[in-house]
C-alpha cells in the first residue's frame, strides 16, 4: 500500500474512535441533533477543519462545512451526516464524513490548491432519531425544507425551529438552496450483507430506495377486560394486528422488492386488565420501485377507510422520499477507476436512505459503499475493518482527485 494512503487510513481509524467519544450518552452511542453531544461533535470537526486549512462555517439549520477554496467557480461537495440513532455504533455517517476529511486533506497536501472548490459537509439530522421526518440538513441544501416543516415536534414537544434556535443556528430564515454545487459524492458502509456475501470490497450505488414513514392510530372503546364479551368489544389491538399481518404478507409476496417494518407499537392505556382505547403503530416502507410504494399506501388507506362501527383510524405520513437514481456518468467514471486499480467492485442498490437521495435531483450525485461486517448496522456491533475500507477509500480519493483537481 502507498505510504500516503497508509498514513491517511491510520488517521481515519483513530479519528473514528475519537469522534465516537462525543456521542456517548448514558453509556451508549447517541448523538441526537442540536444536543450537547452534537455540539461537541461540531467543535471537534471545526478543529479538524481549521487545522487543515479549511474554512469552517455553518448554515442556518446547522450543517457544518469545511471549505477548501479552488481556483475556479463551482463546488464539489463530499461528506456525510454527523448524527446517530439511539444505541448506535461508531461508524454510520462518521465513516463517510471522516473519510472525506482524510481524502481531501491528503489530496491537498499532495497536489496543492484544487481547481474546483471542495466542501466537506457534516449534515444535521439525517437519521431522524430526534425529528422523524429526517434529512433536515440535506433538505435545506436542496431547498426542500420549508418553514412549515420547522413546526415538527420531538418526543419532548420541542419543535425543530426551537431546537435550531437553541443551538444557535436558526435566525429567522432558512438557507437558500445551494446552486453552486456541481456534484456530491458520499461514502458509506453498505449497512447490509450483500457485498460481504458477494466477496466485494466496493459498491457502486445505482439507486437508493424510496421510503414512506408514518403512523396509524386505531381508536376503539376502552372497557373492562373481564366483563365485556368478545362480541361486544371495540378492541383496536386485533385490528392493528390485522394491519401488520396483511401488509407483511403482501410484502413477502413481492420477491424482496419491498420491505415493511413496524418499529413501534403503543397501546393506550396499556394495562393487562383493560381493553385498549387506542393503538398506534409506526411503519417504514421502502422500495426502489415507486409503484410498490404507491400500492402499500393504498393498502393502508383501505384499512383506514374500511374500519368498522365503533372504530376510527388516523393515518399520518411523517416523511416520504421518492426512490433516487445515482448519476450514471459518475457510476461509469468510478467503475473505470475501480477497474484500473483492480478493485473488487459491484453495482448495488441501497436499501437504506441517505442524504444523497435528497439532493440527487438537484445536482449529479454518487455514492460509494464499503462492506459492513455481518451486515450489521445501527448497532454498537457495527464494524468495517481497515481491509474492507481500503479500496472504497482509495476510490473516493481518486474520484475526488479527478473531480476537483482534474488529475
Amino acid at each position: 500500500m502507498d505510504a500516503k494512503i497508509s498514513r491517511e487510513l491510520d488517521w481515519l481509524e483513530a479519528a473514528i474512535d475519537e469522534f465516537a467519544e462525543t456521542s456517548i450518552r448514558g453509556g451508549e452511542y447517541w448523538r441526537a441533533s442540536y444536543t450537547d453531544e452534537d455540539r461537541a461533535a461540531v467543535e471537534m470537526l471545526t478543529g479538524w477543519y481549521t487545522e487543515r486549512g479549511f474554512k469552517a462555517y455553518t448554515d442556518e439549520v446547522g450543517n457544518l462545512y469545511g471549505r477548501l477554496e479552488g481556483k475556479e467557480s463551482g463546488v464539489i461537495l463530499t461528506g456525510s451526516h454527523r448524527d446517530t440513532v439511539k444505541h448506535d455504533g461508531k461508524y454510520g455517517g462518521a465513516l463517510g464524513l471522516l473519510s472525506a476529511v482524510a481524502a481531501v486533506t491528503g489530496l491537498n497536501q499532495e497536489l496543492g490548491q484544487p481547481v474546483k472548490t471542495v466542501e466537506i459537509v457534516a449534515t444535521v439530522e439525517e437519521e431522524g432519531s430526534r425529528f422523524i421526518s429526517s434529512y433536515t440538513g440535506s433538505r435545506a441544501i436542496a431547498g426542500k425544507l420549508k418553514p412549515e416543516h420547522l413546526e415538527e415536534e420531538d418526543a419532548q414537544g420541542i419543535t425543530l425551529k426551537q431546537a435550531m434556535e437553541d443551538a444557535g443556528y436558526y435566525k429567522g430564515s432558512l438557507p437558500e438552496p445551494r446552486k453552486d454545487i456541481e456534484r456530491f459524492v458520499e461514502l458509506s458502509a453498505e449497512q447490509g450483507s450483500v457485498m460481504e456475501k458477494s466477496l466485494k470490497k466496493v459498491g457502486l450505488v445505482q439507486s437508493i430506495v424510496g421510503l414512506e414513514v408514518g403512523s396509524i392510530t386505531i381508536h376503539g372503546e376502552q372497557n373492562h377486560a373481564g366483563t365485556t364479551p368478545m362480541s361486544m368489544r371495540k378492541d383496536p389491538v386485533p385490528y392493528a394486528a390485522e394491519i401488520i399481518a396483511s401488509l407483511t404478507k403482501w410484502a413477502n409476496s413481492r420477491n424482496d422488492r419491498v420491505v415493511v417494518t413496524f418499529g413501534n407499537i403503543q397501546v393506550q392505556p396499556g394495562k393487562p386488565n383493560i381493553i385498549a382505547d387506542s393503538v398506534t403503530i409506526t411503519f417504514d416502507i421502502r422500495s426502489t420501485n415507486e409503484s410498490l410504494l404507491s400500492e402499500a399506501r393504498s393498502i393502508l388507506q383501505e384499512f383506514r377507510n374500511s374500519a368498522g362501527p365503533g372504530f376510527s383510524v388516523d393515518y399520518k405520513i411523517a416523511a416520504y422520499d421518492a426512490p433516487a437514481d445515482m448519476d450514471l456518468d459518475g457510476i461509469l467514471a468510478m467503475r473505470d477507476i475501480a477497474a484500473e486499480h483492480n478493485m473488487k467492485y459491484m453495482r448495488i442498490d441501497s436499501g437504506a436512505g441517505h442524504d444523497a437521495q435528497i439532493v440527487a435531483d438537484c445536482f449529479p450525485t454518487n455514492m460509494i459503499f464499503v462492506p459492513s461486517e455481518k451486515g450489521i448496522a445501527h448497532s454498537p456491533l457495527e464494524y468495517t475493518s481497515r481491509e474492507d475500507l481500503e479500496e472504497g477509500y482509495i476510490l473516493l480519493r481518486e474520484y475526488l482527485r479527478t473531480l476537483a483537481w482534474g488529475k
